[in-house]
């Protein structure tokens, strides 16, 4: 009796993360083979996916130096939603071996949302891994729930997502550190993931797979008023659109997450920050679009971070990110239409009409103020004085 393993992602594009989580598991499990599937589309997420042909061919150059790790071609629709089906086809030609099927964390944590995924256990192990101790103890409580044949692996790996590396090719970066030399060559003589728009759909699409509808359209509108500010202020208006869609992506994310990502990245955090959790958002925003997603940008990265607080000699950029969050379209607060007219004659008057009226609801409410709100009212105040 042999032991079969099924790997399914989009593989959009495959890397050195996946093949490792191939052998690793291969190597902890005893598995004997492990088939590569591309996955055609995954519910609930917004992704631009280049045809099943493409992905099987990145797929296939990059499984030609492993041994028994290579791809499968199902005659079934690769869709999630047939999955069992794909799993009943192996059973018919692997009849008399155990089956395993390897998923992603993000997939497995929708697991129970799968057509069939009770049933799936009757057919299959499922096997899946987490590189972070945050998404194990999600995983294993989701696990725990089944009580059927799943098994959650812990990997040390400096894990970088497809995603990610869309995002840095879209952005004119070298990914050869990330993939295998002939899929990246495939991938460069085709022109994938480098078109004129690549890299604000990929933004765009990675805010929208982690935000709810409300907060998304939020973030659509904030990108709408950033563009019109950076052309109005002569700076760059795709860089602007990328921060204002961008800039609250982690906002709904639970406070042990955003912690999770602060620590993990070093972030002292002082006393203030730390009983001010209505800002971590902005903190951990900014690492999350520079370490999970790649963003090299400065200018869009401390746009995000200070988009909350401000800062002392904040940039006409990052001025523009602060704006374009308070005078966005779906705004309704009292004196935004005066806002709306003073940042279009003044930015630096809006900010501090804003900043005036930020610290004086703060005042009333008897709550912390972070110091660089103070830093930068100060400095507008002298501006003005001079």
């Amino acid at each position: 009796m042999s032991k079969i393993g099924l790997f399914l992602s989009t593989f959009n594009p495959i890397h050195n993360g996946h093949m490792f989580v191939a052998n690793k598991l291969k190597k902890e499990y005893g598995l004997d083979k492990i088939l590569i599937t591309p996955l055609n589309a995954i519910p609930n997420k917004f992704e631009e996916l280049p045809s099943i042909k493409i992905r099987r061919e990145m797929c296939r150059l990059t499984c030609e130096d492993y041994d028994n790790i290579m791809v499968y071609n199902t005659q079934h629709d690769s869709r999630l939603s047939c999955i069992f089906d794909i799993l009943q086809e192996l059973k018919i030609e692997f009849c008399n071996d155990d089956l395993y099927l390897i998923v992603e964390p993000d997939l497995f944590l929708s697991f129970d949302l799968w057509h069939k995924y009770e049933e799936i256990f009757d057919v299959a192990f499922v096997l899946s891994f987490a590189f972070s101790e945050y998404d194990y103890g999600l995983m294993k409580n989701k696990a725990e729930k089944f009580e059927k044949r799943v098994i959650i692996k812990m990997l040390e790996h400096n894990y970088i997502s497809s995603e990610c590396i869309r995002i840095k090719y879209a952005q004119g970066l070298k990914c050869s550190d990330y993939l295998d030399i002939k899929a990246e060559k495939y991938i460069l003589n085709n022109n994938i993931y480098v078109s004129k728009d690549c890299l604000f759909k990929e933004c765009f699409n990675a805010s929208k797979n982690r935000l709810s509808s409300k907060r998304f359209n939020h973030c659509q509108m904030v990108a709408k008023a950033a563009k019109e500010l950076a052309i109005l202020y002569n700076e760059d208006e795709q860089k602007a659109e990328i921060a204002g869609i961008l800039h609250d992506i982690v906002k709904e994310k639970d406070k042990k997450y955003l912690l999770y990502i602060m620590e993990e990245y070093g972030v002292n955090l002082s006393e203030i920050e730390k009983n001010t959790p209505q800002i971590w958002h902005s903190i951990a925003g900014a690492l999350y679009c520079e370490k999970y997603l790649g963003i090299e940008d400065k200018h869009i990265i401390n746009s995000i971070k200070y988009h909350t607080t401000a800062s002392q000699d904040m940039t006409m950029f990052e001025k523009i990110i602060y704006m374009a969050d308070c005078v966005s379209d779906d705004r309704k607060h009292e004196d935004v239409n005066i806002e709306r007219e003073l940042v279009k004659e003044d930015l630096d008057k809006a900010l501090l009409f804003q900043l005036k009226k930020c610290i004086t609801l703060l005042c009333d409410r008897e709550v912390l103020i972070h110091p660089k709100t103070f830093e930068c009212y100060n400095q507008l105040c002298q501006k003005n004085f001079r």
